[in-house]
């Protein structure tokens, strides 16, 4: 990895996102997170190929538009052309994070109901968590690993801040690594609320749209962010 003093520390704070994610049990040994260039936004930084509980500041690497790394020597993810796809038709996005949170995959089974906030700090994900299924695109497995899959996923997650995969996982975005990273912690742990419940065999009460949407809009500022950030590197030991 070679970069500017900025860009390195952007790159530190992404490796600790990965830990993060791991520690908390969002991403397993598949799961990536990417982050757009802060130099160049027509290209992003994803670690190489490796568990994310293992990624460190010297496993990044920077992807073009098409998702290619500049570096053909190293065996990335499969999925990058994912990140691509979200970059591309977000522009406000400057984090995206793939993952396969266990609470979260039986709301991504065939007739699941949808995923609702059931408590309040599991509003941040939105109300309306669209799902994508990768079976139009054929027995070519369920990775989001073409342009054409990443560009439909992409606009199926349209203006949200996270979008269910099919019987596969989730895709959460923000506009820095502490939002997206945030955003994906709780909504993994709003899914395991609303499975305690009984969810998704059976009705469980959810917070209105309205009161979602405002308890949303509260937690999502600067100093909150800071302080759940804060809290879940010192959780790292």
């Amino acid at each position: 990895m070679q970069a500017g003093t900025a860009i390195e520390a952007a790159l530190q704070e992404l490796g600790r996102a990965n830990r993060i994610l791991a520690h908390e049990n969002v991403v397993d040994d598949f799961g990536h997170i990417a982050l757009r260039d802060p130099e160049d936004p027509t290209w992003f930084w994803l670690s190489r190929a490796r568990p994310p509980n293992l990624v460190t500041v010297e496993d990044f690497r920077r992807y073009d538009a098409e998702g290619r790394c500049e570096d053909p020597t190293v065996r990335s993810y499969s999925e990058a052309v994912l990140h691509a796809g979200v970059f591309a038709l977000r522009p406000d996005v400057q984090v995206c994070i793939h993952h396969h949170a266990r609470p979260l995959l039986p709301f991504t089974m065939p007739g699941a109901p949808p995923l609702r906030p059931v408590f309040h700090t599991g509003s941040i994900a939105g109300w309306d968590i669209p799902l994508w299924d990768s079976a139009p695109f054929g027995a070519g497995g369920m990775l989001v690993d073409t342009a054409e899959k990443a560009w439909s996923l992409a606009e199926a997650l349209g203006p949200h801040r996270a979008a269910l995969l099919r019987a596969h996982g989730a895709v959460v975005v923000g506009g820095s690594i502490a939002e997206a990273v945030m955003i994906a912690i709780y909504m993994a742990e709003n899914a395991a609320v609303a499975l305690s419940c009984g969810a998704p065999h059976r009705d469980v009460p959810t917070l209105s749209e309205a009161k979602a949407a405002e308890t949303s809009r509260r937690l999502l500022n600067a100093e909150t962010l800071a302080r759940v950030w804060d809290g879940r590197v010192a959780r790292l030991g």
